[in-house]
């Protein structure tokens, strides 16, 4: 854990830069592809000794999957991303999930929406969600993944 630990806390991987905003509509194909993709925010990261980011994607799931199949399709994201990032660039994919309410305004605040699905869709989405209790402490489960 101590290597993912120091491999996060890096803002410069082996000396690449952010993904610069130009090649966002890159990603944006991609996220249209995947139907799992319900929105993204991108946003810059600053906790200290967890984690640096100046190009973090919070990737929203459709929230009727499993945790492993969340996984899994961050893993296709990433291996589909490794491609425009390659050699110069990075970029981090975070697991966000509105139920999970302080990483939720943390991406929300901080962060750009640059792809929603179905916008009438995610709103009711939301608001159902938000009518539900958030998830507890001890469910949280911050998932992150470094495309270099």
């Amino acid at each position: 854990m101590a290597n993912e630990q120091n491999f996060l806390d890096d803002p410069r991987p082996e000396g690449r830069q952010p993904i610069p905003p130009g090649h966002i509509p890159l990603l944006e194909a991609i996220f249209s592809q995947t139907p799992e993709v319900e929105m993204v925010l991108a946003f810059t990261v600053r906790a200290e000794g967890v984690m640096q980011s100046d190009a973090t994607f919070g990737i929203w799931l459709r929230e009727d999957m499993a945790h492993e199949d969340k996984l899994e399709t961050m893993r296709q994201l990433a291996q589909a991303f490794h491609v425009i990032v390659e050699p110069n660039y990075y970029l981090d994919l975070m697991l966000v999930s509105p139920r999970d309410r302080a990483l939720w305004q943390m991406a929300v605040e901080n962060g750009d929406i640059i792809y929603v699905r179905e916008e009438e869709a995610v709103a009711q989405q939301l608001e159902q969600i938000f009518q539900q209790p958030p998830i507890a402490d001890e469910e949280r489960d911050i998932e992150v993944m470094r495309v270099l």
